[in-house]
């Protein structure tokens, strides 16, 4: 009865009677209640299935009389409470799906009399405790998940006893302790996710010994050492994640080597030196390179750009010294390009651009190359080649990546802040040239990149006037292009840019009246303007010529014993000065009159008062 629109409860009548009963599928309905405790009469039962419902309340402990159930499925509910202990007496249970629910406590030692098991998922719950050690005698398991929990305490030794297990998920459970060497034991093993735990020390050697390992997810630890080099007998390694540790020492040349297998290396966010990889090899598979916040020293390989399936390459905050890469320019499928914070320098030229037929970063969507030395103009023929910022969706580069599944990320700093995107937006457009020393005008063409959501170009040698050009930015939600030596008026076609809600354009050398408008423009503040001293107008105090014209044209109204006249022009530093004076010449004149006990002869010769 699966894949209905079944709801209501589950009748524990009709259960009660139906003792002969093999298999009962109720999946994929709306099913509520809770699970009646008359399944334990259902003597004959061999497969359970009741995932995706919204069943509540507890698993009955009468489940456990089902000593002939092989698979059940309850997963993608709203369970509660434990799981009953009675669930170890189901010897022959080969399938345990519990996962994504509500349940709590500690993970049962019985489940260790499963000895059939080959498939436990108790994932995406709130169970705590430590992962029993009576788990190492399920010597039939294939695959254990236990991530996304609250569980503490180390790995158990006893998990290397489990030489049938191709797939370990144990990440985001909050594990302590060290990586057991023992798991070098598991030749079997594919897929190995210990991300988001508290692990330290280091990576075992002995991982080198899994020969099988497609897939390798050890991010988001405090492990320190260095990366194995018994890391290089992996030759089917497809998935490499040891960002976010203390990992130090060189990366293995041999991780540039996996022709036939490796495709994403992310290494980001550790205290790695030395060089890059110079090895990578014909015909490489990689799409995602992250080595973003190490300390990379040295040129770029040339080597990279032999990988042609590269989408993602962030190499961004480290100490790498080299002329821009434009060798990397003519790579088909790359969309994310982050070199911020190194010491590159030269100028940004494309050998491309001599070449009308081919584009340089032909599907480039994020372009960072901040906070370095380069040099030289912006070339305007550049930015009209960078097509995949054009009208996204138009240009089809909204393909699907699958970066996000694997919990990967690259940084891009958007809006004042520094983001962890796991996934490639499909209309995110990203430009980032900020500081520099580039100079020179700003290109029109750069009004062409209508996808563009983040521009920086702040904090270089930047002259002339902002393009009018920029209007058609119509996605652009940021727009920094402040410390330069911009000059000119602010083009109102800025006004039309209704999403936008940050503007910079601070220390330049703008003049003339900011632009007015009803929409988004008019909310900006004076630290958006401010370091121009020639502009003027709203938010700014310093008024426009025009606008004191036209006042100065409007009629005045004036009543009888009406001030307006004097109080015209009257300030605060007005009012104080008036306020000083005064008092001192108060206190002046009544010293003078108990000085000379003339008191009267004073008040009647500056205020005309005549004693009767």
């Amino acid at each position: 009865m699966s894949y209905n629109k079944l709801s209501g409860h589950i009748p524990a009548s009709t259960l009660s009677q139906c003792s002969q009963l093999q298999e009962l599928d109720l999946s994929n309905n709306n099913f509520f209640g809770t699970l009646p405790k008359e399944i334990g009469n259902m003597t004959q039962l061999q497969s359970f299935y009741a995932h995706n419902n919204n069943i509540t309340g507890s698993i009955p402990p009468e489940i456990g009389k089902l000593f002939n159930l092989e698979r059940l499925s309850l997963w993608e509910n709203k369970l509660s409470g434990s799981i009953p202990p009675e669930i170890g007496k189901l010897f022959n249970l080969e399938r345990l799906s519990l996962w994504e629910n509500k349940l709590s406590g500690s993970i049962p030692p019985q489940i260790g009399k499963l000895y059939k098991l080959r498939q436990l998922d108790l994932s995406t719950n709130n169970l705590s405790g430590s992962i029993p050690s009576q788990i190492g005698k399920l010597s039939e398991l294939q695959q254990l998940d236990l991530s996304t929990n609250n569980l503490s305490g180390p790995i158990p030794l006893e998990i290397g006893n489990l030489y049938s297990l191709s797939e370990l998920y144990l990440y985001r459970t909050n594990l302590s302790g060290s990586i057991p060497p023992e798991i070098g034991k598991l030749h079997n093993m594919s897929r190995l996710a210990l991300s988001e735990n508290k692990l330290s020390g280091s990576i075992p050697p002995e991982i080198g010994n899994l020969f099988n390992l497609e897939s390798l997810w050890l991010l988001g630890n405090n492990l320190d050492g260095t990366i194995p080099s018994s890391i290089c007998n992996l030759s089917s390694l497809g998935v490499l994640m040891l960002s976010e540790n203390r990992l130090q020492g060189r990366i293995p040349q041999c991780l540039g080597n996996f022709s036939t297998s490796l495709s994403i290396l992310a290494l980001n966010e550790n205290q790695l030196n030395g060089f890059v990889p110079v090895a990578f090899a014909d015909g490489n598979k990689l799409e995602y390179l992250n080595l973003n916040t190490n300390k990379l020293q040295g040129p770029l390989p040339k080597s990279l750009h032999k990988c042609r399936w590269l989408q993602v390459l962030d190499i961004g905050d480290n100490e790498i010294q080299d002329s821009f890469p434009f060798w990397i320019e003519s790579l088909p499928k790359l969309r994310v390009l982050v070199m911020r914070s190194n010491k590159f320098h030269g100028k940004v030229l494309s050998y491309y651009l001599k070449n009308d037929s081919m584009h340089p970063f032909p599907n480039l969507q994020i372009f960072d190359i901040s906070h370095n030395e380069f040099t030289g103009p912006l070339l305007d023929g550049y930015f009209q080649n960078l097509v995949a910022m054009m009208n996204v969706r138009i240009n089809g580069t909204e393909e699907e990546n699958h970066f996000g599944r694997y919990g990967e990320s690259f940084t891009s700093v958007f809006k004042g802040f520094e983001y962890k995107l796991v996934e490639i937006l499909v209309p995110f457009a990203s430009l980032d040239f900020s500081n520099n020393k580039f100079t020179g005008r700003i290109p029109n063409s750069i009004g062409k990149l209508n996808s563009l959501i983040f521009m920086n170009l702040s904090h270089n040698m930047l002259r002339g006037e902002i393009p009018a050009s920029f209007g058609n930015l119509s996605e652009l939600e940021q727009l920094d292009l402040s410390s330069n030596q911009l000059q000119g008026e602010i083009p109102w076609e800025l006004t039309k840019l209704s999403f936008l809600e940050s503007l910079n354009l601070s220390n330049n050398l703008l003049s003339g009246p900011i632009p007015h408008s009803g929409g988004q423009f008019s909310t900006f503040e004076n630290n958006s303007y401010m370091g121009n001293p020639r502009l003027c107008g709203y938010p700014l105090t310093k008024r426009c010529k025009d606008d004191d014209d036209d006042k100065a044209t409007q009629p005045m109204l004036h009543s009888k014993g009406d001030d307006s006249k004097f109080l015209d022009g009257f300030t605060w530093q007005a009012v104080v000065m008036g306020y000083g004076c005064g008092s001192v010449f108060g206190v002046t004149m009544g010293c003078l009159a108990l000085l000379y006990r003339r008191p009267m002869w004073l008040m009647n010769f500056f205020f005309g008062f005549n004693k009767k």
